[in-house]
């Protein structure tokens, strides 16, 4: 089968590569589309973390199908699935307190070899069955969209809490979808790139602010007279992170989600002063939890409530993935919100 495999810094080539096999507990799933995320971006420009054995493939946005199933599974072939990408150990302390998104041992991309693949073997676990009338392919913007809702679930967000969202790629547009759901308002919303300030509109931004043409944190307390009550940093960077903290009331909240590649500098004492306060959101519920967080997304795209081509830009083959895909996605003028390898 074609694979694309992850040399190093910039350099990533669709081979061919031998098709996994399903184990006890495993399935094989025909991949029908994989996002590109943020995150591989980073381990494309600047390289994988630790001591990671080369080459790789990378990709975990993954919706596609059940061909194949391993012993103990109770999946039949022919399912559509959404796959979570993490397996937690299970016997960490995290795991043991049911925090399975901290697990201190997670599998952070468990399926093999990786999303960006014809096929995949997967965990039965981290696989959730569609509903009927979603699609494997407009099912693989799931993991992003739960990351946001886990945001602002983890967040203290509340009716008639204002906020700003940093930063609206698809992750900034869940937290934005789902801010509004709790009642939240008014929602701002930060982001140079037009199509994704359009979409922030119609997901429930009530202000779009461009912060290349205007400074967001003098806008929102301008608007608000008093800050946000809660902020949202989703882009990963140092000018962010403070907009996103300089943003909030006395006593406000910023809740991160960005990954950052490096540190990042902060004033303390704009914390202190102002009694502000930082927590850090990462990922969704994993583990026996998987399909709560998951489901909520999926209930959306069935109804129609959420509409996969408002988040997705384009959709391309593997072995454009490079060019029309990563390379495309690092263009500073492009508008892509995002990218769907279809093998």
């Amino acid at each position: 089968m074609r694979a694309a495999l992850f040399h190093g810094i910039e350099d990533m080539t669709v081979e061919d590569v031998d098709e996994p096999t399903p184990e006890a507990g495993e399935i094989l799933v025909d991949v029908a589309a994989c996002g590109i995320c943020g995150s591989d971006l980073h381990f494309y420009t600047e390289g994988l973390h630790g001591d990671a054995e080369l080459p790789v493939t990378l990709g975990h946005e993954v919706g596609g199908t059940v061909i194949q199933t391993g012993d103990g599974v109770d999946i039949e072939e022919g399912t559509d699935v959404v796959l979570s990408p993490h397996t937690p150990c299970m016997e960490c302390w995290c795991c043991k307190d049911g925090l399975y998104n901290l697990c201190t041992n997670l599998n952070a991309t468990s399926a093999k070899p990786g999303g960006y693949a014809e096929k995949v073997v997967e965990s039965a676990d981290n696989a959730i069955t569609l509903p009927d009338g979603v699609s494997p392919e407009d099912a693989a913007i799931a993991q992003p969209v739960s990351v946001g809702l886990h945001a602002v679930r983890e967040s203290p967000l509340g009716i008639g809490d204002s906020t700003l969202v940093v930063g609206a790629g698809p992750i900034g547009l869940g937290v934005v979808r789902f801010a509004k759901s709790t009642g939240a308002g008014p929602i701002f919303v930060s982001e140079p790139q037009e199509s994704r300030q359009e979409v922030a509109l119609e997901l429930g931004a009530d202000v779009v602010i461009d912060p290349t043409e205007e400074d967001p944190v003098e806008r929102v307390h301008e608007e608000t007279g008093t800050g946000v009550d809660v902020a949202f940093e989703a882009v990963g960077h140092q000018e962010t992170f403070n907009q996103a903290i300089e943003s909030t009331r006395a006593n406000g909240h910023t809740t991160v989600i960005g990954v950052f590649s490096g540190e990042a500098e902060i004033s303390p004492q704009s914390l202190v002063s102002h009694q502000r306060s930082i927590s850090g959101s990462t990922s969704h519920q994993l583990g026996p939890r998987v399909t709560k967080e998951y489901n909520a997304v999926l209930r959306q795209l069935e109804s129609g409530e959420l509409d996969a081509d408002r988040y997705v830009t384009s959709r391309i083959g593997l072995e454009d993935v490079v060019e029309d895909g990563f390379e495309t996605l690092l263009e500073a003028d492009n508008e892509e919100r995002k990218i769907l390898v279809c093998p």
